[in-house]
């Protein structure tokens, strides 16, 4: 099993039971060990804050999140964040932070960076791409 990183839209995806894009994740994502980045845990944890939803919803969300290792920073982490960051805006491509600090997760741990948003990321010819 080799390890991938999944980017945010991605772990929506596969918590969407109906989303079109569903059996593609699945796809791209089987037989493989999952990571996230903080960041992604980040902004999973907020859907339920901002859309209100009950102890059961919740319960499914962090069911969800379970099968996931979520990487957290450590003190090299801001490198790779800061040299995405840098890159992306010199080639004219500014990167959001928090796509930042997804692609920085998958470089700092030479991690395949699964995504549905390819273009967010694309600029960064040493990040490893998987499209669904």
């Amino acid at each position: 099993m080799s390890p991938i990183l999944l980017d945010t839209n991605v772990v929506s995806v596969i918590f969407k039971t109906n989303h079109p894009l569903r059996p593609a994740a699945l796809d791209a994502t089987d037989g493989h060990e999952l990571y996230i980045a903080f960041m992604t845990k980040a902004e999973v944890l907020v859907w339920p804050m901002n859309n209100d939803w009950g102890a059961r919803r919740r319960a499914e969300l962090s069911e969800h999140l379970s099968e996931f290792t979520t990487l957290l920073p450590d003190d090299d982490s801001p490198r790779y964040w800061a040299e995405v960051m840098a890159t992306s805006k010199r080639l004219g491509r500014p990167m959001d932070a928090a796509d930042a600090w997804i692609a920085a997760t998958a470089l700092q741990w030479d991690l395949p960076l699964v995504t549905n948003n390819f273009r967010d990321f694309e600029p960064l010819s040493e990040l490893t791409l998987v499209r669904i």
